[in-house]
C-alpha cells in the first residue's frame, strides 16, 4: 500500500516538475512584443536573449554527470528552480537591458541541470506508459504561461504583473517539491552502471549515415522559432495588437499540448509511422496559412500548426531503438538531444538576421522551407528504418 502512494506521489510530483519546465518557455515569446517597448530593443533583438540562455541551458547540461556526483535529485531540482526564480525577479525589477541580459544565465542555468535530472528520475522510476504523459505536461506549463501573458496584457496591458505571477507560480512548486523532497533523496548512480561496459561495446564504430536523425533534430528548431517570433510576426507585419498576438502564441502551445496527449492515445491504434506523415502533412497546409492575414480563422490555424508538431519530437525520438544496435542508438539519441539545442541556438539568431535585413514578412516562406526539409528527412529515415 505504501508503496503504491509512492508511486502516485511521485508521479504527481513529477508532472507538476514538468508544469515548472514549461512554465517560463513561452514568456520571451509572447511578451516580447511589450517587453522590447520597456527596454527599449528592437523586435530581433529576442534571439540574442535565447541565444545567452540556450548556451548556459546546454552548459548547466553537460555539467550535470559532474554536479550529481555530489548533489542529490532534490538538491539538483530546487537549486535550478531557485535560479529560475532569481532570473523573473530580474526580469520585472527594473528597465535595463543589462539586468534583462543578466537574468538569462540565470534562466539558462535553471531549466538546463533540472531538464536532464527529471528525465534520468522520472525514467528509472516511473513506467513507460507515463512517459509521454510528462511531455503533454510540460505542454501544460508552457500553455498556462502563455495565457497567464495573454490575461496580464489583455486586461492590464503589463507584462510584469504576468511574470511575477508566473515567479509566484514557481515559487510554490519549490516550497512543494521542498516539502516532498525525500521522494528525491537518491543520487544519479548512472554514470557508475556505464562505467562497466567492454571495450568491444564501447569501441563500436559511428556511422556518418546515423547522423541522419540529429539532423533532423536541428531542423526541429521549427518548434522554438515558432514559439520566439509567431506573437511579432503578427505584431510586425499585420499590426496586431499584443494581447492577441499573445493570444496567438498560447494557442499554437496549447495546440502543442493538447496534440501530446492525443499522440499518446493514437498510438495504441495508429503504426507511429502514419501519425508522423498525417501531421507533417497538416504542418506544410498550416505552415501556408501563415502567410493569409489574420482573422477568426487564425485562432484554428495556430491551434493546428501547435496539433501538427506534436508528435514528431517524441516519436521520431524512438526510431534509433529500431534502427541500430543498442549502443549506437543510445548515442544517436544523445546527438539528438544536441543538435536540437544546436538549431534552437542557430535558427532564431538566423532568422533575426533575416528579420533585419528583409522584415518580419518572410517568416511563413521560412516556416514553409523548414517544414519542407523536416518531410525529406523524414522520408530517408523511414527509408533506413525498411533496412
Amino acid at each position: 500500500m505504501s508503496k503504491k502512494v509512492t508511486l502516485s506521489t511521485l508521479v504527481v510530483l513529477n508532472f507538476i516538475i514538468y508544469i515548472s519546465l514549461g512554465l517560463p518557455d513561452s514568456i520571451l515569446g509572447s511578451a516580447w512584443p511589450s517587453m522590447r517597448q520597456s527596454y527599449e530593443m528592437g523586435a530581433s533583438q529576442v534571439s540574442y536573449l535565447t541565444t545567452i540562455m540556450l548556451l548556459f541551458s546546454f552548459f548547466s547540461s553537460m555539467l550535470y554527470t559532474k554536479i550529481a556526483k555530489y548533489l542529490t535529485v532534490a538538491q539538483v531540482i530546487l537549486t535550478s528552480m531557485l535560479c529560475v526564480i532569481i532570473g523573473l525577479i530580474l526580469m520585472i525589477i527594473t528597465s535595463n537591458p543589462i539586468v534583462l541580459f543578466l537574468a538569462t544565465p540565470f534562466m539558462g542555468i535553471g531549466q538546463g541541470a533540472i531538464d536532464v535530472t527529471v528525465n534520468h528520475f522520472a525514467a528509472k522510476h516511473l513506467p513507460s506508459s507515463l512517459m509521454s504523459l510528462l511531455h503533454g505536461f510540460y505542454g501544460v506549463g508552457v500553455s498556462m504561461s502563455a495565457a497567464i501573458l495573454t490575461f496580464f496584457l489583455s486586461t492590464f496591458s503589463s507584462w510584469r504583473f504576468a511574470i511575477g505571477a508566473i515567479a509566484l507560480l514557481e515559487i510554490l512548486i519549490l516550497l512543494l517539491i521542498f516539502v516532498y523532497r525525500r521522494h528525491f533523496a537518491e543520487r544519479d548512480d548512472s554514470q557508475e552502471s556505464t562505467s562497466h561496459k567492454t571495450n568491444a561495446e564501447t569501441n563500436q564504430k559511428f556511422k556518418l549515415s546515423y547522423l541522419i536523425n540529429p539532423i533532423f533534430y536541428f531542423f526541429y528548431a521549427i518548434e522554438a522559432v515558432m514559439g520566439i517570433f509567431l506573437a511579432t510576426y503578427y505584431v510586425e507585419n499585420f499590426q496586431v495588437n499584443n494581447a492577441q498576438a499573445a493570444f496567438f502564441t498560447t494557442l499554437f502551445w496549447l495546440g502543442l499540448m493538447v496534440g501530446r496527449f492525443v499522440t499518446g492515445a493514437l498510438t495504441r491504434f495508429m503504426q507511429d509511422k502514419t501519425i508522423i506523415y498525417s501531421h507533417l502533412g497538416l504542418l506544410l497546409l498550416m505552415s501556408i496559412t501563415l502567410f493569409l492575414p489574420p482573422g477568426l480563422y487564425t485562432m484554428g490555424t495556430v491551434f493546428l500548426l501547435g496539433l501538427a508538431m506534436s508528435p514528431l519530437y517524441p516519436l521520431m525520438m524512438m526510431l534509433p531503438n529500431q534502427m541500430y544496435p543498442e549502443l549506437i542508438a543510445q548515442r544517436v539519441i544523445s546527438y539528438n538531444v544536441g543538435f536540437c539545442m544546436l538549431g534552437i541556438l542557430v535558427f532564431p539568431l538566423l532568422f533575426s538576421a533575416l528579420f533585419k535585413i528583409l522584415s518580419f514578412s518572410i517568416f511563413p516562406t521560412l516556416i514553409l522551407m523548414l517544414t519542407v526539409i523536416l518531410s525529406v528527412l523524414v522520408v530517408l529515415i523511414f527509408k533506413q528504418v525498411k533496412k
